[in-house]
């Protein structure tokens, strides 16, 4: 550069340097910068013409089961109003979708304005779940994209965001094929496609069947490399009913594992669960969801010891993958218990956490957690820890399991029967593979 361009450049950076010095309490720059707050705009709950801001903190009139309670809440994201093609003059023209302090996300929902309160009672301070915030960074999916999906004869209420393709989202339901997966935006579509389709149950091998109450159920083993389409497909739904569920478009390294229902017509999905096909840290699960349609008939708890009884027969032992939704955490704690329950009560010697562990094909965590949370681990100082379990908790079990088999009118399933599973493990089946095409 030529001298004078230098001397040019020279003379601002001077001046910057001797004000900083000027400055009290100046010193070094830090390399870590602050992280921005955000910035709520000031708005005047008397002024109805301009919208509530975002991240505006409120209460709601929240509709309960007897009457309407009002809750502490925070503005999510806004639109114009559904109601009316053109809001009347003097009203406000738009509505809110508002989460619910303290409440899971499903409860989330669209408002409008008269719903909306600016005081109420004092709000509890919670810590921030770090992990829950970094999940729900982006606006866009922290509000449900669609309103309701219907497969077959049943409509459910969705609970989250799902990332389906752009040109579905103008579409406040969607219709799925109850064979196939396949969804469509309007009925005449579905229908089209219904006269066409020609499956009558998942794309997999048959590897469970059995009659319950009520009901008969069959389960199939789908390899998320085979069938591609139908897998996406599944977990498009099932990020719909959980919130922590990560979508990944690759399915190749996972196994789906679909619980039907048998009509008919052919075998109808009421939920699955999925595993790695070569889990790193022993996962005998990476994902359940049962349709909400289908819950509390005992399909969650099938399939839970349905991959607990997978894992007996790869003979390790197995556990969820975490994090689980809270639902599903009160799936697993049920199971646990109850089966730790039975085998306490049947067992008439002395037994060690780690046999135990060889009996359910739980991981020694698991099992010392359930111990804990049934209070019957207890320390002693001369025989140390060990289990004793009162007869009041074995006595509620088996009252509650013979108040549940009575009952005759509902559809109910059992934990899956082991001597009906036809199954060989996955990496088992690929050395066979292998060892075939050498000969």
């Amino acid at each position: 550069l030529h001298s004078v361009n230098e001397g040019q450049a020279a003379m601002p950076r001077a001046k910057k340097v001797l004000k900083r010095k000027g400055k009290p309490n100046s010193g070094p720059r830090k390399g870590k910068k602050k992280k921005e707050e955000k910035k709520i705009e000031n708005y005047d709950p008397k002024d109805i013409t301009k919208p509530v801001p975002l991240e505006y903190s409120l209460w709601c009139m929240k509709s309960g089961a007897s009457q309407d309670v009002i809750q502490a809440a925070q503005i999510v994201e806004r639109r114009a109003r559904t109601d009316v093609k053109v809001c009347p003059p003097g009203e406000h023209e738009w509505e809110y979708y508002v989460h619910y302090e303290g409440m899971d996300r499903r409860m989330d929902e669209w408002v409008s304005y008269k719903k909306l309160r600016f005081t109420g009672p004092k709000k509890k301070v919670e810590k921030k779940d770090d992990h829950h915030d970094d999940h729900h960074g982006d606006t866009v999916t922290r509000v449900r994209n669609f309103q309701e999906i219907q497969i077959g004869p049943y409509v459910m209420p969705t609970w989250y965001f799902s990332p389906f393709p752009v040109e579905y989202q103008r579409h406040s339901r969607l219709l799925f094929c109850e064979f196939c997966l396949c969804f469509f935006g309007h009925k005449s579509e579905l229908e089209r496609h219904s006269r066409k389709c020609t499956r009558t149950h998942p794309p997999g091998n048959e590897i469970y069947r059995s009659t319950e109450t009520n009901i008969k159920v069959a389960m199939f083993e789908v390899d998320g490399k085979k069938e591609e389409t139908y897998t996406q497909n599944i977990c498009y739904i099932a990020k719909l009913f959980l919130e922590h569920k990560t979508l990944k478009y690759n399915t190749h390294p996972f196994l789906f594992y679909v619980l039907c229902e048998v009509t008919p017509k052919g075998c109808v999905m009421v939920g699955y669960f999925s595993k790695e096909k070569f889990s790193e840290y022993n996962y005998n699960l990476a994902c359940i969801c049962t349709l909400p349609c289908h819950q509390k008939k005992g399909f969650g708890k099938f399939l839970i010891s349905m991959s607990y009884e997978l894992s007996k027969i790869e003979g390790r032992s197995g556990s969820p993958e975490t994090p689980i939704s809270d639902l599903g955490q009160q799936a697993y704690n049920s199971y646990w218990k109850g089966k730790l329950i039975e085998i306490l009560s049947k067992r008439k010697e002395p037994i060690t956490i780690n046999e135990i562990c060889k009996l359910t094909s739980m991981t020694l965590e698991n099992v010392t957690q359930t111990l804990k949370m049934l209070d019957i681990l207890h320390y002693d100082n001369r025989e140390g820890h060990h289990i004793a379990i009162p007869v009041s908790i074995i006595k509620r079990y088996e009252e509650k399991k013979a108040k549940i088999e009575a009952n005759k009118s509902r559809v109910y399933v059992r934990p899956c029967i082991p001597s009906k599973i036809r199954w060989y493990p996955f990496h088992a089946r690929e050395i066979n593979k292998r060892e075939k095409k050498k000969e």
